[in-house]
């Protein structure tokens, strides 16, 4: 559902669902994949955020240096996932478009793309992915045959190819027939042109890694803000998880991660976000589910109990009781921080549903100050603006 139907105070919590999920990441970056609850409170006994990466820090195996080439205030690999999926539905008027998004996701973080720094498992088989389908493809349609000039045949494929990185469905047939119409033979063209869409469209499949792990969902918050109304919401949440993510574990936590942070930006209180949350996942993620959020210890026990890895069965149960608790975006920020491990993986959903849930700037909300520590905060606010029709 298009974002212009939204009000203005739900307008809003989608923009800071979006800006507390960037905020959080690039804060945490610093600190991130340091295992030790101790040497961070060490490190920083009162303000972790924005600490500028340092091997040093990670000295004595506590924990995995990964970020020599940022800065403090840069986004992690997660943040920079979810950047990407902001610019594909900024340049589709706000609408997922599975084909875009791993198009955008492959020039990003592939060859030749503008990334610099880490790239994890799931990103690295999915790009691998995604250059074998590639190859596979081409392979298969150069032996479509073609009557007419070869020379009109190879600009005819070369087109196609190009447009099934950015269409989809009817877009796509229509594009093909105004490529067509410009050829020299146009119903030759027109002809083939759909036979190719068919060839391709018969392997259309999900590039994903069976993997397990938080950047399955770190694309979640700006396509839920832009789709919060949309009754594909699931369906739309699931297919840009098997993007990345192509598992059904990762599907069942992305299920109640979308939950989370559609409801918090519909406006719900967060107990109610919670308990729509924990409802959305499987009986046996619940269970697990439940137990994080019925627990009084402290989130720093809590996160190590369960686990302080990548996977979504230790992140997500550590976001569901730092959000039982929380008051204010920064403490639940901090609190995320101290708790050690994968905190950025964490820092997305955590933050934009404290975006959504606390505002920005005021008492509780997202500090302006930490907001204009963070890189590219000009260019992502402006996107924000554009898409939620500010």
């Amino acid at each position: 559902m298009s974002t212009d139907k939204l009000d203005l105070e739900k307008r809003n919590r989608a923009k800071n669902a979006v800006l507390g999920s960037l905020v959080a990441d690039a804060a945490s970056m610093g600190l991130h994949w340091v295992y030790s609850q101790r040497r961070i409170a060490e490190l920083c006994p009162a303000t972790p955020e924005f600490h500028q990466p340092d091997e040093a820090d990670y000295e004595g195996g506590v924990g995995y240096f990964a970020h020599a080439v940022k800065r403090a205030g840069d986004l992690s690999h997660y943040g920079e996932q979810m950047l990407v999926m902001l610019r594909s539905l900024a340049e589709n008027e706000g609408k997922y478009n599975k084909a875009h998004y791993t198009e955008a996701f492959r020039r990003h973080f592939g060859y030749g793309g503008a990334y610099a720094g880490y790239i994890d498992r799931p990103t690295r088989q999915t790009l691998d992915r995604i250059y074998r389908d590639e190859n596979d493809a081409i392979e298969s349609v150069n032996a479509i045959p073609y009557r007419g000039n070869p020379r009109d045949k190879a600009a005819m494929l070369t087109k196609v190819l190009a447009a099934v990185k950015q269409h989809e469905g009817q877009a796509l047939r229509d594009r093909v027939q105004w490529y067509a119409s410009a050829m020299p033979e146009p119903e030759l063209s027109l002809g083939y042109g759909l036979l190719l869409v068919d060839a391709l469209s018969s392997t259309d499949v999900y590039p994903g890694a069976i993997d397990e792990q938080l950047p399955a969902v770190s694309k979640l918050p700006p396509l839920v803000a832009c789709h919060v109304d949309d009754p594909r919401l699931t369906e739309i949440s699931e297919s840009a998880i098997r993007v990345t993510n192509n598992a059904p574990r990762a599907l069942d936590f992305g299920r109640v991660c979308t939950e989370l942070l559609r409801a918090s930006i519909d406006g719900a209180s967060m107990e109610s976000a919670l308990s729509g949350a924990v409802e959305a996942g499987s009986g046996s993620t619940q269970e697990v589910l439940n137990r994080a959020r019925g627990s009084d210890a402290s989130l720093a026990e809590v996160s190590k109990e369960f686990g302080l890895h990548c996977d979504l069965g230790a992140g997500v149960p550590s976001i569901i009781h730092n959000l039982r608790h929380a008051s204010n975006y920064v403490d639940a920020i901090r609190g995320n921080i101290y708790a050690a491990g994968d905190n950025c993986g964490r820092a997305i959903v955590l933050g934009g549903v404290c975006g959504a849930q606390f505002g920005f700037d005021g008492k509780n909300g997202i500090p302006g100050e930490w907001l204009a520590r963070v890189t590219g905060s000009a260019e992502i606010e402006s996107l924000l603006d554009n898409l939620l029709a500010f």
